[in-house]
């Protein structure tokens, strides 16, 4: 059973008193999808294709579609907002599949590094 506050009850009978059937059929949120022009989709194409460390100095090596949005909004100031799904359709728009990065851990100096990995990974 669903319990609701008395609050929202009495915020329901009063719109349904007010404006019928129509005042408590709920409403969805129309969220308008932002669209970009030509220049800026080239921008997000560019820089998700770029090394963050050599390019822009940061201290990493890959973009995550997270870290990229928002880098694009906060610190380029290329667009006002955008999402990490809207980058990702983008980049599908532009043949570009996205992975997700991963970390290269190199080899050990342990003398048995081998060993022990093999055993870890079984």
């Amino acid at each position: 059973m669903i319990n609701h506050h008395d609050h929202n009850i009495r915020k329901w009978i009063h719109r349904f008193n007010q404006q019928g059937i129509d005042g408590i059929i709920s409403k969805k949120h129309n969220h308008k999808q932002y669209k970009f022009d030509n220049n800026t989709e080239k921008k997000i194409v560019d820089m998700a294709s770029s090394n963050p460390r050599y390019d822009y100095g940061l201290g990493f090596s890959t973009w995550s579609l997270r870290v990229l949005a928002g880098f694009l909004m906060h610190d380029l100031k290329t667009v006002d907002r955008v999402s990490h799904a809207e980058i990702r359709n983008i980049l599908l728009k532009h043949k570009i599949k996205w992975r997700k990065s991963k970390t290269a851990l190199s080899k050990s100096n342990d003398p048995e590094y081998d060993l022990k990995k093999s055993i870890s990974t079984d």
